[in-house]
């Protein structure tokens, strides 16, 4: 038998006596498990303060992570086994089989610090530890995976639980205004792809691209309705609504009840604004309504906004990452 099934064997033997012995302390049993694991596996593996383990670690040559309020971050997720959890990288879930065409993939926008603990506690102690660029394997605790700030290992261990998980971690950038750096990205993006496009005066951070005009000289009424065909992306092309059914079908995201056809637009009575657009009878996005309201009978064209005109920096499920800017095609006409 393999001395790491001996180890293991012992381990699950002492819980069994604690068990009889009337219970053990928070996370004593899994500690043992986990300390025995990395003896065994990892005997070279550097500790962290917290109690992770740095299996490698590749410096970057960007800037420190240093106490920076936001970071991104590529990385995959492994249970001790080798079992792939999950991943930011598209290629690496086609292959393992985990991949999902509503989700996401690409860096993962963390929120640091004391005040926002979106981190787990193992997560952003590796994280202060990196420059950008750089990589690392980690072995982390489970209860070193929620989102809460101690001054010691034991305090974790008696406040804290979750699953050990083994990570592989890029940090991509680190920054601390997040409005600045996703307009930056948006007019980077627009610079390289449309250097023409002119920024919306009244609404940093949106851009209208037209590409077929409307009826000239038309406007469309105070109190009408009308129709358009959409297809909403992220910056990286991938398509998360449409209301073509073979686009849908291309991207992954048909469904057999869902209805694909042209929407019906209700325009705002005289002296409403933009903000009282309704779309199928919904309210709808800042920066989908600002852009319809800038169009014209049977015009066509693409918009593209910060997240701030949209679902703000939280994102939306796991198909719209947060401080993500948005791109969406729109035709309109008069009738479906």
């Amino acid at each position: 038998m393999k001395l790491e099934y001996l180890i293991a064997a012992a381990v699950l033997l002492s819980f069994a006596s604690c068990a009889k012995d009337g219970g053990s302390a928070k996370n004593e049993d899994e500690k043992r498990y986990f300390d025995a694991w990395i003896s065994q596996n990892h005997p070279d593996a550097v500790r962290t303060k917290l109690g992770a383990y740095i299996l490698s670690q590749t410096e970057g040559t960007g800037v420190p992570a240093g106490d920076s309020a936001f970071a991104r971050i590529d990385y995959s997720s492994f249970k001790l086994n080798g079992d792939l959890v999950s991943t930011t990288k598209e290629k690496m879930a086609r292959q393992c089989n985990i991949y999902s065409s509503s989700e996401y993939y690409g860096p993962y926008l963390a929120y640091r610090g004391t005040k926002l603990e979106s981190m787990g506690a193992g997560l952003e102690e590796a994280v202060a530890g990196m420059k950008v660029g750089g990589k690392m394997t980690v072995v982390i605790p489970g209860w070193l995976s929620e989102a809460k700030r101690y001054d010691s290992e034991q305090k974790y261990l008696k406040n804290c639980s979750g699953t050990d998980y083994i990570y592989e971690l890029e940090l991509v950038d680190v920054f601390n205004d997040a409005d600045k750096w996703e307009k930056d990205s948006l007019r980077r993006y627009m610079a390289a792809n449309h250097p023409g496009a002119v920024e919306d005066a009244d609404y940093p951070g949106f851009f209208y691209v037209q590409s077929r005009p409307g009826a000239a000289g038309k406007e469309f009424p105070s109190d009408t309705t009308f129709y358009i065909n959409y297809t909403g992306r992220l910056l990286n092309g991938k398509v998360f609504d449409t209301t073509i059914a073979d686009t849908a079908k291309v991207w992954g995201l048909y469904s057999s009840s869902s209805t694909y056809k042209q929407k019906k637009v209700t325009w705002p009575s005289s002296g409403q604004n933009f903000t009282n657009i309704q779309l199928a009878d919904n309210d709808i996005i800042k920066g989908f309504a600002y852009a319809i309201s800038k169009m014209h009978p049977g015009e066509a064209g693409d918009c593209y906004f910060v997240s701030g005109y949209g679902y703000s920096y939280s994102g939306s499920g796991k198909t719209i990452p947060s401080c993500s800017p948005l791109s969406f095609y729109i035709e309109t006409t008069e009738a479906p």
